[in-house]
């Protein structure tokens, strides 16, 4: 049967006036067609986009070469001394290039190096398009699904087994995600801007090494600013000087310092308010008002066990007092708490049931309150004004950077030493600056979405 047949040329100009093609696809169908055969199959594209990155890397790789010859302090040639073996990964394939080496200058000083690489592709030799498309999909996915999916639909070379992926991911958090926010630190004082709001929770993970421990923490936070922009970022509480660096520096990216009026919230960790003290000396700390709420409501339910009349009172006393706290009144709340601590060592209460329980937790909701003395505000009055009173917002941070990826129905161990830049990288894909990352690393990366419109237009 008579075929139809295409022959994909690429016709290169590496020098004016000089043209060369070379046929780099040719895709053959039947004059009868069915649906399956209409246009380009994946493998074809696959291999012709392979193709096309076969020949363009190394003309690349050669022009580079040749153009660097020259001093580019005095203008004398400079000598070759020969090529270093490479291989290019890209999302269209991996590319073996030669890459030429060059002898320093003579008129450098001696303390120069004595050659360099004309192009410096660097230990991973891995493009950058292709480190944000993997670390992208593997802050979302488990490695092993992503490194199928890659390789299914890109001629992508060398990322068919989810270790590759990992380790792709964990370099663009190190080399790409962690430099501009510890250079963020190092940044001149700017004027603060409006007040922001900054909220630490904490989620475990899986460990990898069971005989230090099951499970490690992971601290997730949340700054929403004047405008409402919310920023997340975490880090793994790894001792307390080295989490009060890597706090800084996330909140650095964030545009917060110390000097940045912030209003912190958290649910009365004494390690979270430590890390808020050392980073934040300045802040309003702010005591999560449902965590109190949670610790009256448990005593109320234990007292309505108890006798009638000794259930009503210590009803009575609980709602009393959680309403004095409600309204800013700690003195008054603590008052009556130490009473109704009191009433239970009665003589006559003790040896009523359930009267140790309510003991118990008036005790323990009494010490839990006193410890976040500090952090007591009038919940009431911020309400009405608007202000936060609640951690909610990094609670649900907390889901989505720890418990949906590394938690839940994954099963996937972490390291403590290693999982730091993966979070790096999880947290800057939700906030979107993943891309900004990259395009500070590499310059020439591809430019913003709204400019890429607009060079569409303008084309």
């Amino acid at each position: 049967m008579p075929k139809l047949v295409w022959r994909v040329k690429l016709v290169a100009e590496l020098e004016p006036g000089v043209v060369s093609e070379t046929e780099v696809a040719r895709i053959e169908r039947d004059e009868v067609a069915s649906l399956a055969d209409l246009g380009l199959r994946l493998e074809e594209a696959k291999r012709l986009t392979a193709a096309l990155q076969a020949e363009i890397v190394p003309a690349q790789v050669t022009t580079v070469g040749e153009r660097r010859r020259w001093c580019a302090a005095c203008g004398q040639l400079l000598a070759s001394k020969g090529h270093y073996q490479a291989t290019f990964r890209s999302l269209f394939g991996a590319v073996p290039v030669r890459v030429r080496r060059l002898l320093v200058c003579p008129c450098h000083g001696p303390g120069e190096p004595k050659s360099f690489a004309a192009l410096e592709l660097g230990g991973g030799t891995v493009a950058p398009e292709l480190a944000c498309v993997t670390a992208r999909y593997a802050a979302l996915a488990p490695f092993g699904k992503v490194a199928a999916l890659l390789s299914e639909l890109l001629p992508i070379g060398g990322a068919v087994n989810a270790g590759t992926v990992r380790n792709r991911t964990q370099r663009v958090g190190q080399e790409v995600v962690q430099l501009p926010m510890a250079a963020a630190v190092t940044r001149p004082a700017v004027r603060p801007g409006g007040a922001v709001v900054v909220g630490l929770d904490g989620g475990y993970v899986r460990s990898r090494h069971p005989e230090v421990g099951r499970h490690f923490e992971v601290v997730a936070g949340k700054v929403i600013d004047a405008d409402g922009q919310q920023h997340r970022f975490a880090l793994v509480r790894d001792g307390q000087a080295g989490s009060a660096v890597t706090l800084r520096q996330a909140l650095a990216a964030a545009g917060v310092t110390a000097a940045t009026p912030a209003t912190v919230l958290c649910d009365g960790d004494a390690g979270l308010w430590r890390l808020q003290r050392e980073v934040l000396p300045g802040a309003t700390p702010v005591l999560d008002w449902w965590h109190a709420a949670v610790r009256f409501e448990h005593a109320i339910r234990v007292g309505r066990r108890l006798e009638a009349p000794l259930a009503n009172r210590a009803e009575r006393d609980l709602e009393r007092a959680k309403w004095r706290l409600w309204h800013g009144r700690w003195a008054g709340c603590r008052a009556k708490l130490t009473a109704l601590l009191r009433w239970t060592r009665r003589a006559d209460v003790v040896e009523a049931a359930e009267s140790n329980r309510l003991q118990r937790h008036v005790t323990d909701l009494l010490g839990y309150l006193e410890r976040n003395e500090g952090a007591l505000v009038p919940y009431a009055a911020r309400r009405r004004r608007g202000l936060p009173i609640s951690t909610a917002f990094v609670e649900s941070a907390v889901n989505e950077i720890v418990a949906k990826r590394m938690n839940k129905s994954q099963q996937m161990r972490w390291s403590r030493a290693t999982v730091q830049p993966f979070l790096d990288v999880r947290t800057a894909v939700l906030n979107g600056t993943l891309e900004d990352a990259i395009r500070q690393r590499y310059p020439g990366f591809r430019p913003p979405a709204g400019q890429q419109q607009s060079m569409a237009k303008a084309a």
